[in-house]
């Protein structure tokens, strides 16, 4: 994490600190920058002059660092609404969207902020969660008309896509989908109903790469055996 210039950054990385995004190494690394930058405490200089430490090693270091600075303690709820609040950890624009249309998917991504400790997960793990979100909450409760929204939105989303979109859209829901879904019941063919005509293209995609094949490496392998016959 980048050495705090403000009292914000040391808002974000106490955030971090109690959900556990922080390794105690980057603590210290955090600290030493910080006294670089002009930053004071005697908490701060204690955690800059360790080397290598555990968690049990820092014990009340850290609390007693953001007190110095004027923080209030906060629990784990309160961390993972302020990462949020700040619209951190930064995700794909496709994601954004999701996230705005979808109010219901708040609790899932606030435990998916949690998961990773406030760090980026990347936009592929991020869309796994919407892919969880729209199978776990929407369609198997019943909520249909949501799940046709879901996908509607997914539809529209494709016809304004650049590759990167397209592909974070079709490997990252749709395929995960594919994945997700085949073991639940109905498996994942019940989703068909809801697919736009591009949907229905990035689908029948997938399933001819994922034709005989039993596994993620059955893929790779025959693409690689295709670049090596080109």
């Amino acid at each position: 994490m980048d050495c705090p210039a403000n009292i914000r950054d040391w808002e974000l990385i106490q955030a971090k600190w109690v959900l556990r995004g922080i390794e105690p190494t980057e603590l210290v690394q955090i600290a030493v920058s910080a006294l670089e930058r002009g930053w004071e405490g005697i908490a701060l200089s204690q955690i800059a002059g360790l080397s290598e430490p555990t968690f049990g090693d820092l014990e009340s270091l850290p609390a007693r660092l953001f007190a110095e600075l004027g923080l209030k303690t906060i629990g784990r709820d309160e961390a993972i609404a302020l990462l949020i609040a700040r619209d951190y950890p930064a995700t794909h624009p496709v994601i954004s969207q999701l996230r705005r249309a979808f109010p219901s998917f708040a609790n899932r991504w606030k435990e998916h902020v949690a998961s990773w400790g406030g760090s980026p997960a990347g936009s592929y793990n991020d869309m796994g969660e919407f892919v969880h979100f729209v199978v776990e909450d929407l369609y198997e409760p019943g909520n249909i008309e949501e799940t046709k929204r879901a996908f509607l939105l997914l539809e529209d989303l494709l016809k304004r896509a650049d590759e990167e979109a397209r592909n974070l859209i079709g490997l990252g829901f749709f395929e995960t989908l594919q994945n997700v879904a085949s073991w639940r019941p109905g498996g994942n063919k019940v989703y068909e109903q809801f697919f736009g005509p591009l949907s229905q293209q990035v689908w029948r995609e997938l399933q001819i790469i994922w034709a005989g094949k039993s596994s993620l490496m059955d893929v790779i392998r025959a693409e690689q055996s295709e670049r090596g016959s080109e």
